[in-house]
């Protein structure tokens, strides 16, 4: 073969080579497609149970027992979206001493699953999507994280063995998007290094129960599993394969009171809830609003005008506002217990260290009265960390409650001692400013609020807010959601959040 030929041959194969290249390309011009889901007709109400499984490993039977008897119940559609992880990643040379790493040469799911696979992507209803094409490693610490803007403005759940949550700040004439991950309903199966370890121990069984309205309204609850398939959900017990009624809460942890703005239909429909539930115990936190007495404004005139045309000028009516209020929470057999919060007693110590009563005339006897109070309990011993401004404020205006009222970093734990509750969320570690992500490192399940953005940080519940979501000091895109937390008997949690009034469909 003469060079000619040669080069002639070789442009021939490399043409050859470049149309066999370009058969095997693929791509597409719209990208993931979304089947959008009707709403249900008037007076009905949808259902959808969400959960996921892994790859190569079998379900947790007992859960998914509970799972399939809870959408039977419920008339409920259950979608289960996979993820793959790949256990052959280390061999025989990266496990401990006298451990096995078995070798899996195919991809294959538990069949039990197969009629409920759900990979794709559905709108379940107006705003709210299921995202069964994705696709998350199991070890992702913050499996949420990059997620915000995934699906624009309509909030989403997605498939992962973690259960998270995470408010992503909207408009304020929007509603808050939520972005969810289910908890699984297969069994914790991780390569036995660092990363797979943490995601074993922070692995969630259960999955989340959507509800939709005719209107097109939805509302989410989780529906978290203990290992004996055990699953409670408002009032109602799944287990040993049966669905009991009339069961009663542990406790409810109430998003931020703020009673003198707080918002009027959603403090009616938590009382609803309250009824509802009958728990043992609720725990309220920032209690005051207290624009009475707030450094924050002392030098803005606006403000000050606004809050003297509200009659909030004076500390006196705030705290008679507040006990109407919160006496509206007084229930026979539940113990309520306020918690130390920033709004609360910090700001009213610092009134009585900084404020000078001689130029503010329609408070300087209470706050004479207060401050004497305040000195006497200096005398008898107390640290000023341990005297409880709010209580005694409170009492003093004619709360007759026979709440309880925790002093700062005052513990209260429930549940066998398995969650702390005495945690407002504005003290972090070692005088830090507190935020979920340095609280949930303490390795103590709590609930907290605070932030007024509800969220899921591993065994950290934050709760939203009983508010009004636009105040003086909301300003720019909000994360604010009127949200609660209801704790099980069994220390299983969830977050309701309330929608135009409803806490549930």
């Amino acid at each position: 073969m003469n060079v000619k030929d040669i080069v002639v041959k070789k442009k021939s194969d490399e043409r050859r080579e470049r149309h066999e290249a370009a058969k095997r390309l693929e791509g597409t011009v719209r990208g993931i497609r979304t089947v959008a889901y009707e709403a249900p007709s008037a007076g009905k109400i949808k259902r959808y149970i969400l959960t996921s499984a892994q790859n190569n490993t079998k379900v947790q039977e007992k859960v998914w027992e509970s799972l399939r008897i809870l959408a039977k119940h419920y008339h409920a559609e259950i979608l289960v979206g996979t993820f793959s992880y790949d256990t052959n990643a280390y061999g025989k040379k990266s496990v401990k001493r006298g451990k096995k790493q078995e070798i899996q040469h195919e991809l294959w799911y538990d069949p039990q699953l197969t009629d409920y696979f759900s990979d794709e992507r559905r709108e379940l209803a107006k705003g709210l999507v299921w995202c069964g094409e994705m696709n998350i490693l199991p070890t992702a610490v913050n499996p949420l994280a990059g997620m915000e803007s995934y699906t624009a403005r309509k909030s989403a759940i997605f498939p992962h063995a973690k259960m998270a949550m995470r408010s992503v700040p909207t408009m304020m004439s929007e509603g808050t998007k939520l972005n969810y991950t289910t908890g699984a309903v297969t069994q914790r199966n991780y390569i036995k290094k660092r990363e797979g370890l943490v995601a074993e121990h922070h692995h969630v069984y259960g999955g989340l129960l959507v509800e939709v309205n005719h209107s097109g309204n939805w509302w989410v609850r989780q529906l978290n599993s203990a290992d004996d398939g055990t699953i409670y959900d408002l009032d109602l017990l799944c287990w040993n394969g049966r669905v009991t009624r009339g069961h009663q809460a542990e406790a409810i942890t109430w998003g931020d009171l703020h009673a003198t703005f707080v918002d009027e239909e959603i403090l009616s429909s938590s009382m609803e809830m309250l009824d509802f539930l009958k728990p043992k115990y609720q725990f309220i936190h920032d209690v005051l609003e207290g624009n009475s007495i707030t450094h924050h404004n002392a030098g803005n005139p606006h403000i000050k005008f606004h809050t003297w045309l509200r009659g909030l000028h004076r500390l006196d009516a705030e705290l008679d506002q507040t006990v109407k209020v919160l006496s509206r929470y007084d229930r026979p057999n539940v113990q309520a217990v306020v918690v130390d919060s920033n709004h609360d007693d910090p700001w009213l110590q610092r009134w009585l260290r900084e404020y000078d009563y001689r130029k503010d005339p329609p408070n300087s006897e209470l706050f004479l009265k207060a401050q004497a109070h305040m000195y006497a309990q200096i005398r008898q011993g107390k640290m000023p960390r341990d005297i409880n401004m709010l209580e005694w404020c409170l009492r003093e205006a004619g709360l007759k409650s026979p709440m309880k009222f925790l002093v700062s970093d005052e513990s209260y734990l429930i549940c066998n001692k398995k969650i702390e509750c005495g945690m407002h969320g504005h003290l972090g570690p070692n005088g830090r400013w507190g935020t979920p992500e340095n609280l949930a490192k303490m390795g103590r399940k709590a609930n907290t609020a605070h932030t007024h953005s509800a969220g899921i940080y591993n065994g950290l519940y934050v709760a939203g807010t009983s508010s009004k979501l636009r105040w003086d000091y909301n300003r720019g895109p909000s994360s604010w959601s009127h949200s609660h937390i209801v704790t099980y008997p069994n220390g299983k949690r969830a977050i309701i959040t309330i929608y135009n009034g409803q806490w549930r469909a």
